[in-house]
């Protein structure tokens, strides 16, 4: 039979090891790669100043981390309504990404105790933001200085974020709607100025066309009337080619010996008779006086 001094010594070990082993699992706690935390002793409510990052830490048995992400979260709004400077409703959908600054964790958690706190306060903060941001354009900015909205919505965010001790990256405002009501009436007003623009621009169009066609009626005119010259102008010159060429035939034929017989001297004097007579003003002709004979008389 076994000593009960023995047993109660060997018992007694194992609780001893089974009081180290949960002792020693309970003063390590491992924080991943995309966490920062504060050790935070359970027991004694003893919060510790100095953020953590990643890897296996050792505290007061019974410790805990409170946790914050690491790395860039994000947060989103969708259909968001506002009120802009116009006193119009505006939908807005706006994401960015926001991270709290790790130097700043222990005054985080002293006045948001944890994450999820910490969130709520940035979603309603990021939501005041937009509501300030969009109050200072009026409808037609919205559309016509989108880029200036969204530089001041990420001013306005970072204003009220820097108390929050969060940075902020990649803003997009990806929707900026308007009332279904207001585009209604935007589009009427658009087919009343175009029903009012539209005579106008009709009769231009038909000013315009009718000096098109002028233009075009005139430049045929002119090509048809410069034909006619053209053709005019060959026809008489080909006319006179054919006269030259019969008169030269019938000169020709005058002179050569089967014709007439005209000598050229001759030939001479029959064409002077013919300009003569066929002049239709008087001709005028001086002629050296005959040379005087000298009569003898034996």
């Amino acid at each position: 039979m076994a000593n009960p001094k023995v047993i109660a010594g060997l018992v007694f070990a194992v609780v001893i090891v089974i009081m180290i082993i949960v002792l020693v699992s309970t003063s390590l706690k491992k924080l991943s790669s995309d966490q920062i935390g504060l050790a935070y002793d359970t027991i004694n409510k003893n919060l510790d100043k100095e953020a953590k990052g990643e890897g296996l830490h050792n505290g007061s048995p019974g410790f805990d981390f409170i946790i914050f992400p690491s790395v860039y979260k994000t947060l989103t709004f969708n259909d968001l309504r506002c009120l802009n400077a116009d006193g119009v409703i505006i939908t807005l959908d706006v994401t960015y990404q926001y991270k709290a600054k790790a130097p700043k964790l222990y005054d985080i958690v002293m006045n948001f105790k944890d994450y999820d706190g910490y969130k709520t306060v940035l979603q309603y903060t990021g939501e005041s933001a937009l509501h300030e941001a969009c109050s200072y354009f009026n409808t037609s900015q919205f559309q016509a200085e989108r880029g200036a909205f969204q530089e001041k919505v990420r001013d306005k965010i970072l204003e009220k974020y820097a108390v929050l001790y969060c940075d902020i990256t990649d803003l997009q405002v990806s929707n900026i709607a308007r009332p279904s009501e207001y585009e209604s009436a935007i589009r009427s007003k658009e087919r009343a100025r175009e029903d009012i623009q539209k005579p106008k621009v009709l009769t231009q169009g038909r000013k315009r066309k009718g000096r098109k066609y002028y233009r075009t009626n005139f430049w045929e005119r002119a090509n048809s009337d410069a034909r006619i010259l053209k053709a005019r102008a060959t026809a008489e010159a080909e006319g006179i080619i054919q006269q030259y060429l019969k008169e030269s035939e019938a000169y020709q034929q005058i002179l050569s010996p089967d014709g007439l017989g005209f000598t050229v001297d001759g030939f001479i004097s029959y064409m002077g008779v013919r300009v003569i007579s066929s002049a239709k003003n008087p001709v005028y002709i001086g002629l050296q006086s005959p040379a005087k004979s000298s009569y003898h008389t034996p």
